[in-house]
């Protein structure tokens, strides 16, 4: 794979981790205060549920923590094969 092209999936990977772990901390801060029959979860414009239950918002939030995570692990991977590539 070329550098740049590298360098861009690592740092495109790195943006999409700091989304899913926002999200993930907005979801978290809701607690009990969910008006009505719950709330409509989006990312990056596209809903992912419309009417989740405020005994399910954390489990989403986990949920996105772990995309997060996932997301992180595979660019940190992505740049160590870049630095060790170069020297």
């Amino acid at each position: 794979m070329n550098p740049k092209i590298r360098w861009l999936v690592s740092i495109s990977l790195a943006i999409l981790t700091i989304l899913l772990i926002s999200e993930g901390l907005h979801l978290w801060s809701y607690g009990s205060d969910v008006d009505g029959n719950g709330i409509g979860v989006y990312f990056l414009g596209l809903e992912i549920n419309d009417r989740v239950l405020e005994a399910t918002i954390p489990t989403y939030a986990i949920g996105f923590f772990i995309a997060g995570l996932c997301t992180w692990l595979m660019s940190i991977t992505n740049l160590t094969k870049l630095l060790l590539k170069s020297t």
